[in-house]
């Protein structure tokens, strides 16, 4: 309802209709049509399937990979699955090794420095060891072999991180000190050759097939 205000108009302070150019009509028409595609085009564009929403979805990606996992617990049964997933020689053998030299994971040793294994710390070769525990001071010293050098002629054990750092290690003193190859050698040389060049002819063939 509209009323009219102008004084001169007949119908003044009464009820009157609003005529509206032709040219106001297209004008408002107009901006009517793109009022309504501009809320349609906002409303529809909810970014789920935009540039947005993959960097999102990286940015999550990152921060799971940057989240470390936990480490498993340290028992009987994970020891048992990372010796095999390590490959370390005789895995039986070693794990019954790790039960008697830790009595069972209980040992102050191993709560105090991850060594299941009662190794000493390794100053000439490759190592996962962190540091290097002390008995006659009861202490814990970490550092690189460089920087614990001057330790050599004490009695010292290894330290390790984790206890996964300790099956790591004795994998890595398997390989430096056990040639399996070279021990099944002296076995047939000591047990199934007859032929006294028979060790030196199989080291010839297995070269050439390299």
């Amino acid at each position: 309802m509209h009323f009219c205000l102008n004084s001169t108009c007949n119908n003044y302070l009464n009820s009157t209709t609003l005529i509206e150019s032709g040219k106001q009509k297209i004008i408002l028409n107009l901006f009517t049509f793109y009022m309504i595609v501009f809320l349609i085009l906002l409303t529809n564009n909810d970014f789920s399937n935009g540039t947005n929403h993959r960097n999102q979805y990286n940015f999550k990606e990152a921060l799971h990979v940057n989240v470390a996992a936990p480490l498993p617990p340290l028992t009987l049964e994970n020891v048992k699955t990372e010796l095999d997933n390590l490959g370390v020689l005789c895995p039986d053998e070693v794990f019954a090794q790790i039960k008697i030299e830790s009595a069972y994971l209980s040992s102050f040793l191993t709560r105090t420095t991850n060594n299941m294994l009662g190794m000493r710390y390794p100053f000439k070769r490759k190592t996962t060891a962190a540091g290097l525990y002390l008995p006659e001071t009861k202490s814990i010293i970490y550092g690189t072999q460089k920087e614990l050098a001057q330790y050599r002629t004490k009695q010292t054990y290894a330290v390790y991180n984790t206890w996964q750092d300790a099956v790591a290690d004795y994998k890595l003193w398997q390989d430096q000190n056990f040639d399996l190859s070279e021990r099944y050698l002296a076995f047939l040389n000591n047990l199934y050759a007859e032929d006294p060049d028979y060790i030196a002819k199989i080291r010839q063939v297995r070269s050439r097939a390299k």
